[in-house]
Formats: structure tokens, sequence, C-alpha cells
């Protein structure tokens, strides 16, 4: 178990997040503010600017999802209470792996591979007005007017479709017709997707928010070996971060640094089995520690009703809080699109007792990081 202090929080983040050796962000490291001295013992270096702390799973895109407008997300932005205004999340990953219409977004949900059309209707998506990014954004605007703007802005992050490699009717570029057979086409529709999102980034003109990179939404590494390192350097050029959060004993996972991310974050699996033996959280922990991984927190909306379910999102608290991830690991949080803005409308004891526990970490977790980012 790992056995740190939040003084190891740099030092963990820059080996989980491979970036030592990367060369794409050593200007930025090399800019970083050496250590000061506080009580005779160096203080912990300052995290680099693109540091997510907290990342938030936002299901998006899909026809059966939330619509996340503003009030939907303001559980995730901040909370309120007798200590003021205390920040959340402080990354957004915007993710999606079908569209509800027939279409998926990687291999193995049962559905068409999605076409050109369906991944620029995906983007349409996360950028419509008064929703997703865009309502992010107003609330944070909304809080600025207020006097409340955040030390960091808040990051989000993209879903890279896969390029499913049956697909020989993807869509045209410069063209020509892209035939997934073919490495080549499979990279350029890549690398038209991260344009086309960064371009619509930019048009959108957010002052709160930075786009910190792209997810690879396919979570196991069966059908993309020879086209990730080059999809990695892709989107370094454009001086962004590639994400990706495997399942538990997912192909690859242990390669994830050599594959060309950034960061992986280690899905459990615990939570979604009541008979789920205790051993595959204890496992999966172990698994990330040995391969320098971080961790994803995990939970849906049947904890509202359901006393194993809690046990089981308790039991995940513990077990990192025992493991130190909650003092030194990026954490990602799968929460089944919605539950905890569910959670925090809640007024049974329980589930207040349970919202407030971790909502408690998170905001701890963010003032370190601030502390850490000055």
């Amino acid at each position: 178990m790992l056995k740190l202090t939040i003084s190891g929080m740099m030092a963990i983040w820059m080996t989980v997040a491979g970036l030592a050796t990367t060369s794409c962000h050593k200007a930025a490291l090399d800019t970083a503010a050496k250590p000061l001295t506080v009580a005779g013992k160096p203080a912990p270096a300052p995290l680099p600017a693109y540091y997510i702390s907290d990342l938030a799973l936002i299901y998006q895109g899909g026809t059966h999802r939330f619509p996340w407008t503003a009030d939907q997300l303001k559980p995730y932005l901040f909370r309120s209470g007798t200590a003021g205004l205390e920040w959340l999340y402080d990354g957004f990953l915007f993710i999606e792996f079908k569209d509800n219409l027939g279409y998926e977004y990687a291999e193995g949900y049962g559905q068409q591979p999605a076409g050109k059309a369906q991944w620029l209707w995906l983007l349409q998506r996360n950028f419509e007005q008064g929703k997703a990014i865009h309502a992010l954004e107003g609330m944070l605007d909304s809080l600025k007017a207020q006097g409340q703007i955040p030390q960091r802005k808040r990051k989000v992050v993209l879903t890279l479709p896969e390029p499913i490699g049956t697909n020989d009717n993807w869509g045209e570029l410069n063209g020509r017709q892209m035939n997934f057979a073919y490495i080549a086409d499979r990279v350029a529709a890549c690398q038209w997707y991260i344009d086309t999102a960064m371009t619509m980034w930019n048009a959108a003109n957010l002052e709160h928010l930075e786009l910190s990179g792209f997810y690879w939404v396919a979570e196991q590494n069966t059908g993309a070996v020879e086209i990730l390192p080059t999809v990695s350097a892709k989107i370094h050029e454009r001086n962004k971060r590639f994400y990706w959060i495997p399942y538990y004993g997912a192909a690859g996972a242990a390669q994830w640094k050599t594959m060309g991310f950034d960061i992986a974050y280690q899905q459990p699996n615990y939570f979604f089995d009541l008979n789920s033996p205790y051993s595959i959280l204890t496992g999966a922990i172990r698994f990330a520690q040995q391969n320098k991984m971080a961790l994803e927190m995990e939970f849906d909306n049947r904890l509202i009703t359901n006393a194993g379910y809690q046990k089981k999102y308790t039991d995940y608290i513990n077990e990192f809080e025992k493991a130190g991830a909650w003092s030194n690991l990026p954490v990602a949080y799968y929460e089944g699109g919605g539950a905890w803005y569910e959670m925090s409308l809640q007024t049974d004891p329980v589930i207040v007792g349970l919202y407030k526990r971790l909502a408690d970490i998170i905001a701890k977790r963010h003032r370190d990081t601030d502390a850490r980012s000055r």
C-alpha cells in the first residue's frame, strides 16, 4: 500500500503521468519554481498547471443522457455551507461510448461503428449552447459575478472515438473514402477529430475552462496497439494530454505508458455487483500501485436506496484512504451519469452523510492542489 504524504504528490503524479521523460512537457516543467524551504524541510514542488486532482466523468452526448444544464452541473463544481463556498471537482471528462441512435464510439457495445457524421455529432452535442461545456462555463461566469473565482481554470477532457478496424465506410477526408483496415486512415480520422475539436473549442472563446486533452474511449487495448503511439504524438504536438481508464483486467493496462497515454486511471469494478468479492477492490488498487496508475472511484444512484451499495461506496473510500490515494494520486469518478447530482438533493441522513464524506475529501484535495499550484 502507498504510505506517502501530500508532499509526495508531485513525484507520484510525474511518475503516474509519465511526464518526467516526455519531451513535449519539458518546457512547462523547466519553468516550475524550485521548492522553497519550510521549517528546515523542502516544501513540496509546485504542481504542473495542467494537473487535475479530481476528474468527474460526465456521460454526455447520447440521447439517453442528462442534458447537463448548469443546475445539474452545479453540485460538481462547488458546495455551499457554513464554511462558505468550497470548490469540488476541478476536471470534467465529457465521455460517451454510444449515441443511442444505433452507433458506437468504441467496439463492443452492439451497435454499428460510428462514422464521421456521428463523430461530428458528438462534438456538436458537447458544444451545444446552454448544456455541457457551455453550461459549465455559464455557471463559472455566474460565480465570477458573485466574486467567486477558482484559483485554477477547470479542466475539460473530450472523448476521442475509437476508429474501429472493421469500418470501411467511415467517411471522406481530403476527397478520399477512409477505410479503417488501413492504419494510416485510422490515424488520419483521429487527427481530423482532434483538430476539429480544438477548432470548436477555440471558437467557443471560453474564459473559465481549459481543454486539457483527449480520452481514449475504448476501455481495453485489443484493437489499437498499432495506432495509439502515433495518435498520442498527434495530441502532444498540440500540447494536449492523452487519458485512459481501463477496466480491471483489461488487455494492455500494464502497458499504458508505452502506448502513449499520459495518465491511466485503473477501474476497480467492485461496486457494480453486490456479490463481487472484496479482493477485486484491493487487487485493483494493488495493480494500480504496481503499474504506477491513478485510480477511479465508482458508484451510481443505486446507493440512494440500497444499503449494500452504500457499503461498497464506503469500501472504496476506506481502501483508497488506506492506500494513500486520497493524499497522493489523481482520482477519476464514475458516478453513473448523474448520481452525484441526485445525492446532493437527498435529505435522508444516511445519504447526506455519504455525500458529505466524499465531498469533504474532494474539497480538501482541491485546497491542497491549489496550495501546490501557487
